[in-house]
């Protein structure tokens, strides 16, 4: 991203003169009001606390950036010496160089830090980054097991995308609306922000990640300060009057400051919730001789930390990102905040040595086709360590790891979020061997827990004699009249009760299903939080958190419902308990344990937890015991049913479990075994001998 044009080199109207022309005088108040936006940016994404809503600080850029671009636009159509070679030109020497040489750097720490897989995935986002489409990436991939975002040093580059397909857009239009009638343009832009704004509103509850990482909700923001720009150039005067900008930059800064105070990661957002932060932006853009622009926002140090925002933005998140891959998660303060130094100290140098140097180069045509053969390399780079799946030849080790531990997340057999659908296909629904019908079936039911286990149970059905089933879906529990809210995927409560509905169809009316395995996390529905989610008796939901009564009460009368339903249909029913859950993940201890770089710095900054014995206390044991007895509570009332415990056989004792086997790791993350962990976990269990059925099934394609 431009990062509010990135640059000193596009300058703004003077303070008390009509534009005229695409000269414009520097105004330090833009870059002092640069400096909040990435002050609340940075210390937002080191967890200072009461900066919640730190995250706004990328919204006041995408004003900033509209006024100043936009409005150069604008100036030179109306001075007729607007050309897009030119204005591409401009672009690519002010955001492009210190953006390679952040790429650079974070494919480098990637080789020597990351595991094959982790650096295709990184390479992959990078490859996005250096064709301004990583937003478009991130909203793809956005799924259930989609959480870490820290996780991915390239995450900051979304709103670069943004920004880019929004300059590729922006120039044109104009250029439309001039040609056509140039008094159509400031109604136009405005009537498109208008309906941009409109979009994110409406969107935002069905579709959020859509409205965070996609242009098309997020232009508003940009059309606002791209429609002050126009109109402060087709007045004759300032837009306010000395006494109003007085007055309203003190409303503007309230508006500003009080999201980076009041919301939180649990905000709906950006739609309305980004309103006072633009309309903040735009105000203080719009009163450059009130007070607050002239004596606060001009002071010195927040000017220069304007200046270098732009480097700041692209090296910040990298430097922390890394670090919460060498520490497993979450850094101490005092690390974080050396890191936040670390990076304004090369924000300073790439400033100098970087950005500035290359803004003031003098150069012809050529200029677009180097930058553009400097991208194309590095897309090439990227795309070979993304498609040679992250060099496996780096660590061999890992990479047969790797290779075999395929991600829950690529199971066809199990349902995202956004997919309400079962998959018919026979990898997932079995037909019977011939003759049809003869041969019973046993079907898994359950979230991704259960697709953790259907490897190992799906070899052990057929040592058995049994076609198999698998019915998952991600975050959704196998309860009949219940569903699972999560507030970032607010459509998941409709979609898992229709999900279940068209299992228990499936299962009713298949004779060949006689052996119905429940498995589920039973202690995440128990737990409530705005990250996860919570437990909902029916498709309809709030974003109103329900009490933890409330919760247990459903998952103890609901669970045996089902059960009972099942056992009407004819149905035996096993229920797994859930397998141990960490509170870090298993394969981080792994890789840090063995890649060299990796453990040398974790040995450098006493990383604590670094070591890999290959066994761990489980995390939250309360939650565990809590749902293990209402489990037992619900088979108490269904005799029937079996309940089936899996973790004595991964745990030596309560308080060691295994999560590697020799070399073998037995999980995926925190907690999903792997395909060789299934394994391991059932390797002492035996289904019940299958019965044998001579009724004639349904086809899948009657079923659909």
């Amino acid at each position: 991203m431009a990062l509010a044009g990135a640059a000193t080199g596009i300058t703004a109207r003077p303070l008390s003169t009509a534009v005229s022309g695409p000269a414009r005088a520097y105004r330090p108040d833009i870059d002092g009001l640069r400096a909040i936006a990435i002050l609340a940016v940075v210390l937002n994404h080191a967890g200072i606390p009461l900066l919640g809503g730190g995250f706004t600080g990328v919204d006041i850029f995408f004003v900033i950036s509209g006024y100043l671009i936009g409005g150069q636009i604008h100036a030179e159509l109306r001075a007729g010496s607007f050309i897009f070679a030119g204005f591409y030109r401009r672009r690519a020497k002010r955001i492009l160089p210190a953006f390679f040489a952040v790429l650079l750097f974070v494919l480098a720490a990637g080789l020597i830090l990351l595991s094959p897989s982790d650096l295709a995935r990184l390479s992959r986002s990078a490859c996005a980054a250096a064709v301004s489409t990583s937003n478009i990436l991130f909203w793809h991939s956005a799924n259930y097991f989609d959480t870490r975002s820290d996780l991915n040093p390239m995450l900051m580059t979304w709103s670069l995308g943004i920004e880019e397909q929004f300059y590729a857009v922006i120039p044109l239009l104009l250029v439309l609306l001039v040609r056509i009638r140039r008094s159509a343009s400031l109604p136009v832009i405005l009537g498109l922000s208008a309906l941009s704004f409109l979009f994110s509103w409406i969107a935002l509850g069905l579709y959020p990640s859509l409205v965070f990482y996609m242009l098309p909700a997020r232009a508003w923001e940009l059309g606002a300060g791209v429609a002050l720009a126009i109109a402060e150039q087709d007045r004759s005067r300032d837009l306010l009057s000395a006494p109003a900008q007085e007055v309203l930059s003190l409303l503007a800064f309230v508006l500003i400051v009080a999201p980076l105070l009041v919301l939180n990661s649990t905000s709906s957002f950006p739609g309305p919730a980004a309103l006072p932060s633009v309309l903040g932006t735009a105000l203080l853009i719009a009163a450059p001789a009130s007070l607050i622009n002239r004596r606060i926002l001009s002071q010195p140090p927040l000017v220069f930390i304007g200046r270098v925002s732009y480097s700041w933005y692209l090296w910040h998140w990298p430097l922390l990102s890394f670090l919460h891959i060498v520490y497993g998660g979450a850094t101490p303060v005092a690390i974080t905040l050396a890191a936040l130094a670390a990076s304004f100290a090369l924000a300073i140098l790439s400033y100098f040595f970087i950005e500035q140097p290359f803004r003031r180069s003098r150069s012809a045509a050529p200029l677009l086709l180097r930058y553009a053969a400097a991208t194309a390399i590095l897309v090439a780079i990227s795309a070979t360590l993304w498609l040679t799946h992250g060099l496996p030849s780096r660590f061999p080790a890992f990479a047969q790891i790797e290779s075999s531990n395929i991600p829950i997340s690529s199971d066809p057999c199990l349902a995202d979020i956004g997919d309400e659908a079962l998959n018919f296909s026979s990898a997932c629904v079995q037909n019977s061997a011939p003759p049809q019908g003869s041969q019973p079936a046993l079907a898994v039911w359950g979230d991704s827990h259960a697709a953790a286990l259907a490897p190992a149970l799906r070899a052990l059905a057929h040592q058995q004699g049994y076609a198999f089933a698998e019915l998952a879906k991600a975050s959704c529990p196998p309860i009949l009249g219940a569903s699972h809210f999560i507030p970032r995927h607010p459509r998941l409560a409709a979609e898992c009760f229709a999900f279940n509905a068209r299992v228990l169809d499936l299962i009713t009316r298949d004779p060949r299903i006689r052996v119905i395995v429940l498995s589920a996390s039973w202690s995440g529905y128990l737990d409530r939080s705005w990250q996860d989610g919570w437990l909902v008796t029916g498709p309809a939901h709030t974003n109103e958190m329900p009490p933890e009564d409330s919760i247990r009460d459903a998952l103890a009368h609901l669970l045996p419902a089902t059960i009972r339903t099942l056992h009407a249909a004819g149905k035996q029913v096993i229920v797994f308990d859930d397998v141990p859950a960490f509170d870090f993940e298993p394969q981080w201890r792994i890789y840090t344990a063995r890649i060299p770089a990796r453990r040398a710095i974790a040995s450098w900054l006493r990383v604590a937890n670094a070591s890999d014995p290959g066994f761990a206390p489980p995390a939250d044991s309360a939650v565990a015991s809590a749902a293990t007895a209402l489990l037992q509570q619900a088979l108490a009332g269904a005799p029937d049913a079996t309940l089936v415990d899996l973790r004595p056989s991964l745990c030596e004792d309560p308080s060691r479990c295994m999560y590697r086997d020799r070399d073998t790791p037995l999980y995926l993350d925190n907690n999903h075994l792997s395909p060789a962990g299934a394994g391991y976990a059932l390797r002492s269990f035996h289904l019940p001998p299958a019965p044998s059925t001579s009724a004639q099934a349904p086809t899948p394609e009657s079923r659909r």
